[in-house]
């Protein structure tokens, strides 16, 4: 499972080898961070599903709590907001459904 270092724009550095991979398989992206929308720049990566169908399940980056469940018709649909003891958050946007 392939683990993400994550370095900050003004040169500090995140917490290395704390977040792992939502997934616990290779992925391809289908969307990627900041590529230009039709009115505005995409904030998340968006990951293809192994075999073009919904159910893929996705886990958690790191410990941490939900902190929000969100379901909306439109913009990232089904979505978990997780926060980390680190002060970090994850979103998981345009879920299928949500398990126990």
């Amino acid at each position: 499972m392939p683990v993400f270092p994550i370095h900050g724009l003004d040169g500090g550095k995140y917490p290395i080898n704390v977040f792992s991979s939502p997934l616990h398989r290779d992925f391809k992206l289908s969307g990627t961070f900041g590529e230009l929308r039709t009115n505005h720049f995409h904030a998340g990566l968006d990951i293809k599903s192994e075999t073009g169908l919904p159910g893929d399940p996705v886990y958690a980056a790191s410990e941490g709590f939900i902190s929000r469940i969100k379901i909306d018709e439109f913009g990232y649909g089904n979505v978990l907001y997780v926060e980390h003891p680190d002060g970090f958050t994850t979103v998981y946007a345009h879920l299928d459904r949500f398990s126990p």
